[in-house]
């Protein structure tokens, strides 16, 4: 039985890290001196999902929030995907999830950018690629193993 509870628990853990990570005021003392504050905001403005000018690809920084979006969001879609078993759902909800941290990050003075899902969303088909792909390979080889048998 505790194998039943530990992939859902799995998952939780790491939604509230990529949750807290998403809505701690400071992301570069978050990631570099493990510092968590808040700084509500009651009223953000939602047209700042529009913002593009912002991206700053050589900015060292920058690529590297960036790259933690991909992996995030990449092990969010296996750890869900370990749990619920089905990747048409998985999609649509890590996808949502995607979309629901950049909105919640208006309302804690961050930059919440549609730009930003686009990112999550590379991680999550990533992952869902590699998983596709491992499971065709362990199927084409599980059917060798019959046909030779």
């Amino acid at each position: 039985m505790p194998n039943l509870y530990f992939a859902p628990f799995l998952l939780f853990v790491w939604a509230v890290i990529i949750l807290i990570a998403g809505c701690t005021s400071d992301a570069h003392a978050f990631l570099f001196e493990q510092l968590i504050e808040f700084n509500v905001e009651i009223a953000p403005n939602f047209r700042d999902l529009l913002i593009t000018n912002d991206i700053h690809i050589t900015n060292e920084f920058y690529v590297i929030q960036k790259i933690g979006h991909i992996y995030a969001f990449g092990l969010l879609f296996l750890l869900l995907l370990n749990w619920i078993k089905r990747y048409k759902i998985t999609l649509m909800l890590c996808g949502t999830f995607a979309f629901m941290t950049e909105v919640l990050q208006l309302f804690f003075s961050r930059n919440g950018r549609l730009f930003d899902v686009g990112i999550d969303i590379v991680g999550i088909l990533f992952s869902y690629v590699l998983c596709r792909a491992i499971f065709l390979k362990t199927k084409e080889v599980s059917r060798y193993e019959n046909y030779a048998k």
